[in-house]
């Protein structure tokens, strides 16, 4: 008897404990993920070879400036340079801001006028 006790309150005593840690495992929260669009204000391209980091920040029309690494693994349409329209779409990992796309706006041009 007195060892089916003994075994009881081991059993629950391992119960217990996995139960508190299992309960204080936190989860990671989802990264965040969004579009912006604006005028580049600063472009660093990133390099590829030594595997660093680029730079963009992206003033949007409230003026807001909005910075965001770029990683070699960024998709990036057309040319960006300073000053282009630009549309980012970007996550939020933690505390680091990462462009997944640029894709640069095509100005339109004022239509010529017509000769008579």
């Amino acid at each position: 008897m007195k060892k089916i006790l003994f075994v009881l309150i081991a059993l629950l005593t391992v119960f217990a404990f996995a139960a508190g840690a299992i309960a204080a495992e936190k989860k990671a929260p989802a990264p965040q993920a969004g579009k912006v669009s604006g005028t580049v204000t600063v472009y660093i391209a990133a390099n590829q070879a030594d595997k660093i980091a680029g730079t963009i920040s992206v003033k949007d029309a409230k003026d807001k400036v909005w910075a965001f690494d770029v990683l070699a693994d960024t998709k990036i349409t057309g040319e960006v340079k300073k000053d282009a329209k630009v549309t980012v779409a970007y996550k939020k990992d933690g505390g680091k801001t990462s462009a997944s796309s640029i894709t640069v706006t095509a100005v339109k041009k004022p239509a010529a006028p017509k000769a008579k």
